[in-house]
This record gives structure tokens, sequence and C-alpha cells, in this order.
């Protein structure tokens, strides 16, 4: 999962460092982009709403002349706040209806997005 650290210098400058939560902060991410070092860092964590992820349908048919299928389409998946996948869709859509389908999702929890995902039999 990513973290993102919010660092304040005694100058008033503001800035952000976004890591994986596995990654140790850097020297670097304490230094303001006007050179200062920061006085305050404050760790905070992306909300648990579920992530919406459009994947290309589209595939090679022939690795030799390159032959694709499938272009224009795309799959639809769900994902929890760390990037793990928890379902996708069984059939593909074309990139407005993969856009407007995947606005439903918004600022749902996982547990409502799942429910909605189900109730649809995407």
């Amino acid at each position: 999962m990513k973290v993102f650290r919010s660092y304040r210098c005694d100058q008033g400058h503001h800035w952000e460092v976004q890591r994986r939560d596995s990654e140790k902060e850097q020297p670097s991410d304490c230094i303001c982009p006007e050179g200062h070092p920061a006085i305050t860092c404050r760790v905070e964590l992306p909300v648990e709403d579920v992530q919406i992820l459009i994947s290309p349908a589209a595939r090679v048919t022939d690795q030799i002349t390159r032959q694709r299928v499938l272009d224009g389409r795309y799959y639809l998946s769900l994902l929890d706040r760390a990037g793990i996948e928890l379902c996708a869709s069984s059939g593909h859509y074309d990139w407005n209806t993969a856009v407007k389908l995947s606005a439903f999702f918004k600022d749902k929890s996982v547990e409502q997005a799942l429910a909605w995902w189900e109730k649809r039999k995407l």
C-alpha cells in the first residue's frame, strides 16, 4: 500500500512524498525543494475506497505478423487499497461503457462496490 508523508519546514514550505509503506523514509524526503530541513512530518494513509482498473482486452494473436484482436475493448477490475484484485469483469467493453461503469464505483467502500458488482453480474 502507498503512504503519503506530508512535510513542512520553518520557512512555511509544504511538500509531500508518496512511497510504498514497506519503503523507509529517505534523507532527501526531509529536505524541501528550497533546501530547508523538515520540522514536521505527518503520515497520511489513503482512504479505504475501492480502486477501479480499466485494462485493455486486446491481444496479439500472431507473434510474427503482430495481428491483434479486441482492439478498443477493455476489462474492468476492482482492487482493494493495497492493489489486490478483488474481481474482474468476465466480458469486455468499449471505452465509453467501461468509463461509465467505473463511475458507479466512485467513493464506494470495498463492501459497497462488491455488492454493486454482484448485483450487476459484471
